[in-house]
């Protein structure tokens, strides 16, 4: 849906985004407003088919079946373009790099003989054994890696030797990788510095120095804010959150895992709606939809139907003009608060090096007291301080000064008149 014809525009948006009238918002990065039609869908489920799925056989247990099973086939094709089957749903990132974490560090169970036996895990972990992330991921990309390789006895290596601008670059993660390295997390862009990584070569040139090395995708400020074809970056787990570039709500997100290991994945979460059988000796989980085995118990029904609305309702904007406009809306800024005296500024200065988030501080002001003058006086909401990532802020200096920095993150709503009210507030602030 890029064609222009067709396309929602920044006013037909803003109008279902009535938070717009009221405030300059931007914290897209940590959590998007949610527009009407993704509330009216929620409120379509609420009124006329709260029940649970795959659970009954009368009418609307049957309906929300359907609408719970469209909205992931809607999030999985048009955020991420994969299989449905292939795609967990998640309450967001964090449980989705969690959901991974543990599947490595525990064997999947099956049933031999009416037992339970362990099946051959996916990583067969050896003393000197390599988990690997870098310094600027935001603290969900880092913990549970950090936890499993303390239970593995493995060692934790986290990639310092990057170039300020937050860039993850190829020849530094080469350097980090070795024949021993089981596990490689990384982001796709950064919440810190908006520096969007070219994942696609980082992965092909991993993968031809160590084949078996599993690589995980943190891909919260991916989908939503751009195109995403997970299968051609060729990652073999992407998570991503349903708040955040989407136009979802809280509590949603999405996990995709390759075709050829989803099945030797296993849960951390068991109970009702993933098993097939139960027996005072041993359980079995269901085989017929991959993804599906993660869905124990009663899941957020109202906000992944949300979050299928929500990939509809970003696909009606076109993912390529979200990425263009907000590329657009950065390098203006960046032209602009560039000329502010005292600023500094972080992350790349080329805007076709990032997505929407600009990060800085003033001088004299720590990050936080800028934050609340600019929604104090102007109702500007930006987001200060370590935004989940403390090691990147240390990494980047800006601890002792400024305890963070300031973020300005944008989505295809924002305008350029909202960055011009932005600068002039920063200016009287500056002076």
């Amino acid at each position: 849906m890029d064609s222009a014809d067709n396309c929602l525009s920044v006013d037909q948006v803003r109008a279902d985004i009535p938070l717009t009238k009221e405030y300059i918002y931007f914290d897209n990065a940590a959590t998007t407003p949610v527009p009407l039609p993704v509330i009216r869908k929620m409120e379509e489920y609420l009124r006329e088919y709260c029940a649970n799925i795959e659970r009954g056989a009368y009418s609307i247990a049957n309906r929300v079946t359907e609408e719970w099973d469209k909205a992931r086939n809607d999030v999985a094709r048009l955020l991420l373009k994969c299989d449905p089957k292939n795609l967990i749903f998640t309450r967001n990132l964090t449980q989705a790099t969690n959901i991974i974490a543990y599947a490595l560090g525990n064997p999947p169970l099956t049933v031999e003989n009416r037992r339970l036996k362990s099946k051959n895990p996916l990583i067969n972990w050896r003393k000197g054994d390599e988990i690997v992330t870098t310094i600027v991921e935001h603290h969900s990309n880092i913990l549970p890696w950090m936890r499993l390789a303390y239970y593995k006895k493995a060692v934790f290596k986290i990639i310092k030797n990057l170039p300020k601008t937050g860039l993850i670059t190829t020849e530094a993660v080469l350097e980090n990788i070795s024949s021993k390295t089981r596990v490689l997390a990384f982001q796709h862009a950064s919440n810190v510095f908006g520096t969007v990584n070219d994942v696609k070569s980082i992965i092909k040139a991993v993968k031809e120095v160590n084949p078996d090395c599993l690589i995980y995708v943190d891909g919260s400020q991916g989908p939503g804010h751009m195109p995403v074809d997970v299968e051609d970056l060729g990652c073999d787990f992407y998570g991503f959150s349903g708040h955040k570039g989407p136009l979802g709500p809280a509590g949603t997100g999405g996990l995709y895992v390759k075709k050829d290991i989803i099945d030797e994945l296993e849960p951390f979460e068991l109970g009702g709606g993933i098993i097939v059988d139960v027996t005072e000796d041993y359980y079995e989980l269901r085989r017929d939809y991959p993804a599906k085995k993660f869905d124990a118990g009663s899941p957020n029904i109202l906000g992944l139907i949300g979050l299928g609305e929500a990939a509809r309702y970003v696909s009606r904007i076109g993912l390529k003009r979200i990425h263009e406009r907000e590329r657009n809306l950065t390098g203006y800024l960046l032209s602009e608060i560039s000329k502010i005296k005292g600023v500094e500024i972080y992350g790349p200065v080329e805007s076709e090096l990032k997505t929407g988030v600009v990060t800085f501080n003033l001088k004299g002001w720590s990050s936080h007291d800028l934050c609340l003058a600019l929604d104090e006086k102007w109702r500007i909401l930006t987001r200060a301080g370590y935004h989940c990532a403390m090691p990147a802020i240390r990494w980047l200096g800006v601890d002792e000064a400024y305890k963070g920095n300031v973020r300005i993150s944008f989505h295809y709503y924002n305008t350029f008149d909202e960055i011009a009210k932005a600068v002039e507030a920063l200016k009287q602030l500056a002076s």
